[in-house]
C-alpha cells in the first residue's frame, strides 16, 4: 500500500495513520510525530527508516497526569455529558471517590444508592475498603440510579448490559479530553485528579496516603504529580 508523507521525513500508509490517531488521540499522535522528526533532524534516527509506523507505535507514552485546571474539568464534564449521562457519571464518580477504574466499572445501583460509603474489595489489593461519598456525588448518584434495579450496573454497555470494558472507558475519556483540550488523560486521570485537588485543598498527605493505601507519602505525592510540580515551581523561582 502506498505511503503518504505526514511530516517532513515521516511516511506511513493512510490506514496506519488512522490506526495511530485512533489509538493515541490527536495530541499524543502529534507529540510523537514531532519527537520522531526531531530525532531524525538531530541524526539520532536515520532519515529513512524501515518502518516509521513501528517507530511511532513504540515510543513511550507521556505519563498520565491529573487535570489541574478546574476550568478544564468543567469542559470535560460538558463534553462527556453531551455523549450520555453514563459517561458523565463515570467521570464524576471517579473524580469524587478516588476509586481505581477497575473498582468503578463493576459498581451497581445497589452499591451506591442512598449510601454514604462504597464498601468493596479492591481489585488491585484484594482487600476490603470503605470509600466515602460526599454529599454532592450522593445526590448525583441517587438521581442517576432513579428507576434502576439494585443489580443494574452503573456504567453498563448499552448492548450487553454488562459493565463497559477498560479500553472502552479509556476511549470515552480520551475522546472527551480531545474536545476539552486536556493532555495526558487516561483511566488513571480520575484517581489522580481526585488526589491532586484533595491535597491542594487539605494539604494532608497522610490522609491521602491512607485513602490510596500507599506505603509512603512520597509515593502518594509523586503519584498525583505534586513532587514534580513543586520542583518545577522551585526551579522557576531559582535565579543566580
Amino acid at each position: 500500500m502506498e505511503k503518504i508523507r505526514i511530516a517532513e521525513d515521516i511516511f506511513v500508509t493512510e490506514k496506519q495513520k488512522e490506526s495511530l490517531e485512533a489509538q493515541l488521540g490527536s495530541h499524543e499522535f502529534k507529540r510523537r510525530l514531532d519527537q520522531l522528526q526531531k530525532l531524525k533532524d538531530s541524526g539520532k534516527r536515520p532519515k529513512i527508516m524501515r518502518s516509521d509506523f513501528q517507530a511511532l507505535s513504540a515510543m513511550a507514552p507521556r505519563t498520565v497526569e491529573p487535570i489541574r485546571d478546574r476550568d478544564k474539568i468543567e469542559k470535560m464534564k460538558k463534553a462527556l455529558r453531551r455523549n450520555g449521562e453514563r459517561n458523565y457519571m463515570l467521570f464524576l464518580t471517579g473524580l469524587n471517590t478516588g476509586l481505581r477504574i477497575g473498582d468503578l466499572l463493576p459498581l451497581t445501583a445497589g452499591d451506591v444508592r442512598r449510601r454514604k460509603y462504597i464498601v468493596l474489595k479492591e481489585e488491585k489489593t484484594n482487600k476490603a475498603k470503605r470509600f466515602a461519598l460526599n454529599q454532592g456525588i450522593r445526590r448525583e448518584l441517587d438521581e442517576y440510579t432513579r428507576g434502576m434495579t439494585d443489580k443494574e450496573y452503573l456504567f453498563a454497555s448499552r448492548k450487553s448490559g454488562r459493565p463497559i470494558k477498560r479500553d472502552r472507558a479509556y476511549k470515552i475519556l480520551r475522546h472527551a479530553a480531545e474536545e476539552a483540550g486536556c493532555d495526558f488523560v487516561g483511566t488513571h486521570t480520575l484517581r489522580k485528579t481526585f488526589g491532586y485537588h484533595f491535597y491542594k485543598q487539605y494539604k494532608d498527605a497522610s490522609m491521602l496516603q491512607q485513602i490510596f493505601n500507599h506505603s509512603s507519602q512520597s509515593i502518594t505525592l509523586r503519584y498525583i504529580g505534586i513532587s514534580q510540580e513543586e520542583i518545577d515551581d522551585a526551579m522557576d523561582d531559582f535565579i543566580l
